[in-house]
């Protein structure tokens, strides 16, 4: 390969400086004139027949200018199956289930006439803990749902029993996680505009501005065509805005149709808490076989998934932690049995890691305790299992680039681990975990396709307008594809402006989710840079009279290999080639799919994805033994990033990832009374971790250069918080001679 000059840089973020000065505009910053506010009455119960409703009185009300309820709305939505409706008719599933929406000329308007709404309903029995919901004569949430079930994702794979008959030891322990909120700096936001036309154009803080034009199409009824999405910058996502899923979303567009004027919706920060989504609740049981070697035989996953009142992503987060515990090791004997369950609760959705951060969570543990019972060196029992670059998984995952070895070998080097285990101290612990999460997914049942775009024009300038389906949700995404644009064109970074998130400007794809943006975004910009760098120097070549193979670019001028002082500026090239008779512009797209296939519908088996990225933490703390207060030493985080395309952005992904991390293993906590409502939606009482508990994180980063991906990358975001809670949780442990199996692990 030759040399690099942008790609495996340290480039600062290319949206640093709007960001910096507050010049970003967020989706959430706008206003339009003659915008109305919107506002949804939510239900007090937890589960209830709607008997009756009466809007009289607040459609009087000054100020009022459209108002709607579940007649309004009679379509369905939703992202694993089609079970809810914006605004209930019948019945309401959760305290929260929204019964009717008003658009005011202001917010107190709004809520007064929210006041004034009357409804009656009828209190119907209630199940709020998953695995009671699941038991003969539970209340039934939604009809034709026996047991309560949402999905039943099944890993069927080899002969677990005869892998436990062949094992010398069987262990079987049971582990809990809780829910946890996303915590987005935005918090969740929508205007609708209709158009005179009947266009809708729908600003969105979207993860996924393509997806959501289809499902909005889909729900509405009206063709895409008379649909526009916008994204702006975007205050974080971790999975809370993948498409549009939201009742406040459907809401403001109906409220902005019946109003005739623009309706704007968003969340407070209480509001942000209480209903948006956050990440499911698992109850998890994990049966291992295991040789008195340490080799491991086989394994037994039960998932129960606490999936709230609605489905959202969670047959999705069920299924995908039971693929990625059947990719990390090299048993071949292995079966998961996943029950995604409806309970009267609010509703969780897809959240870094999208279900694999709970499910490692409790096989990481696991092998932690089994790691002590059998007298073993945690680090040589994962070693010893670890898979390897070339193997085919249980989970039938094709490993065509595998750093998991090197990473855990990077964390121990860094953590000192073996002095430090053989020299213990006093109330302090180590502990170490290992984690592995796909770059892009197809599961079944699911749209057979992993695919995103890109188009490029270069100008008369010789700048670079870069349009992507990838959108940066402040993971840096623009800048890394920004480089990879830079590097194959031979034009700086400085002079690419890449956009994103406008379904009229911008190409389809599916946007930001699995990790997918740096590999598979990155391919799609490739392959258009290729195209356009193929139509300069064809240009170049007609210009200078020299064959295109004896061209090269660099620092945005063409040159003559074998005589480098002989060149002409790209932008030379691109008014010659444009302003003659029969010119053409410099334009390029590239729509690229991913070489992944859908999991056999039986087994679950397939190569799901088009790369696999691996990582590994290394945790130690110290314990007060009389407060029980543990005090973060230090933090060891490697991953295998096939090629660190922004080593800078790669070490920030990687240093979020931990916070993440641990907050979900010491502290974060969604706490809900007897009626499934939140306690503490506040951050003064949502305890995320800040600056000054954050412990020192190191960063290694391991190249195995993947052969598919972009320069060799593979995802890095997900990866980055998998491992953390299992690496804390056997570093307590080590602490205190305890091992504590739910999560948090607090005072």
């Amino acid at each position: 390969m030759r040399d690099l000059n942008f790609v495996g840089k340290d480039v600062p973020r290319v949206d640093a400086r709007t960001k910096a000065t507050g010049e970003a505009i967020f989706t959430v910053d706008l206003a339009l004139p003659n915008m109305l506010w919107g506002l949804l009455l939510r239900s007090p119960l937890p589960h209830a027949k709607i008997l009756n409703m009466d809007t009289t009185r607040a459609e009087r009300l000054p100020g009022v200018k459209a108002i709607i309820t579940g007649r309004d709305t009679p379509f369905t939505f939703g992202v694993s199956h089609m079970d809810q409706t914006p605004l209930q008719t019948e019945k309401v599933r959760y305290v929260g289930d929204p019964v009717a929406a008003v658009a005011a000329v202001d917010l107190d308007t709004a809520r007064e006439a929210l006041g004034l709404i009357k409804v009656d309903y009828e209190e119907l029995p209630a199940v709020f803990d998953p695995e009671e919901a699941m038991k003969p004569g539970a209340p039934l949430i939604h009809e034709g749902k026996e047991r309560n079930l949402a999905a039943n994702p099944v890993y069927n794979i080899g002969d677990v029993e005869k892998a436990f008959k062949e094992a010398d030891y069987i262990f079987e322990d049971r582990f809990e996680t809780q829910r946890v909120a996303h915590v987005c700096p935005e918090p969740h936001n929508c205007l609708a505009i209709w158009e005179q036309s009947g266009k809708l154009t729908f600003y969105y803080c979207s993860q996924m501005p393509s997806v959501t034009r289809v499902q909005l199409s889909k729900a509405l009824g009206i063709p895409e065509s008379k649909i526009r999405v916008i994204t702006n910058h975007v205050g974080g996502g971790f999975g809370s805005r993948a498409t549009s899923k939201f009742p406040m979303d459907f809401a403001a567009i109906v409220l902005a149709r019946k109003s005739g004027r623009p309706v704007k919706i968003e969340y407070s920060r209480e509001e942000e808490f209480i209903w948006s989504t956050f990440r499911h609740k698992f109850i998890m049981t994990v049966k291992t076989g295991i040789k008195k070697d340490g080799t491991i035989t086989g394994r037994h996953i039960v998932n129960v998934c606490d999936n709230g009142a609605y489905s959202d992503y969670g047959p999705v987060v069920t299924n995908v932690g039971g693929a990625m515990q059947g990719t990390l090791y090299r048993f071949m004997n292995y079966r998961y049995d996943g029950y995604t369950v409806y309970t009267n609760l609010p509703y969780g959705g897809a959240m870094r890691g999208i279900g694999n951060p709970q499910v490692h969570y409790a096989g990481e543990a696991q092998l932690n305790m089994i790691a002590e019972r059998l007298g073993m060196d945690p680090l040589e029992l994962r070693i010893k299992n670890a898979v390897r670059s070339g193997d085919e998984t249980a989970s039938g995952a094709v490993l065509k680039s595998c750093g998991l070895v090197e990473c855990l070998e990077a964390v121990a080097e860094k953590i000192d681990w073996k002095r430090k285990r053989a020299n213990p101290l006093p109330n302090r612990g180590l502990g170490i975990a290992c984690g592995v999460h796909f770059t892009g997914v197809r599961l079944s049942p699911g749209i057979d396709a992993d695919f995103a775009g890109a188009t490029m024009v270069v100008n008369d300038d010789g700048s670079v307008n870069l349009a992507t389906s990838c959108v940066d949700i402040g993971s840096g995404s623009s800048t890394v594809l920004t480089q990879m644009a830079a590097e194959v064109l031979g034009i700086e970074v400085e002079k690419i402006n890449t956009i994103f998130g406008d379904t009229e400007t911008c190409p389809m794809g599916w946007g930001s989710r699995a990790s997918r943006n740096t590999a598979i975004g990155g391919m799609a910009v490739v392959k258009a840079a290729e195209d356009a760098r193929a139509q300069i120097l064809k240009a170049a070549s007609e210009k200078m009279e020299v064959h295109p193979d004896d061209l090269d670019i660099k620092n945005s001028a063409v040159f003559v290999k074998s005589a480098p002082g002989r060149s002409i500026s790209v932008a030379d090239v691109v008014r010659f080639n444009r302003y003659r008779q029969g010119g053409q512009a410099v334009m390029a797209k590239a729509h690229w799919d991913a070489p992944s296939q859908l999991a056999d519908k039986i087994t679950g088996r397939g190569n799901f994805s088009m790369a696999f990225s691996f990582g590994a933490k290394a945790i130690e703390v110290e314990v007060d033994p009389g407060t029980g207060k543990v005090k973060i030493l230090e933090v060891a985080a490697s991953q295998d990033l096939g090629k660190a395309i922004n080593p800078l952005g790669a070490i920030a992904q990687i240093e979020g990832g931990v916070h993440m991390g641990l907050g979900f293993a010491m502290s974060e906590e969604i706490l809900l009374d007897k009626m499934g409502r939140m306690r503490n939606n506040y951050m003064l009482d949502y305890r995320v971790l800040t600056s000054l508990d954050m412990p020192p994180v190191s960063s290694i980063l391991i190249e195995s250069n993947d052969p598919i991906g972009p320069f060799g990358a593979k995802g890095v975001g997900e990866m980055a918080t998998i491992g953390t809670p299992d690496a804390f949780m056997a570093a307590v442990h080590g602490a205190t001679g305890v091992w504590i199996t739910d999560l948090p692990i607090t005072p």
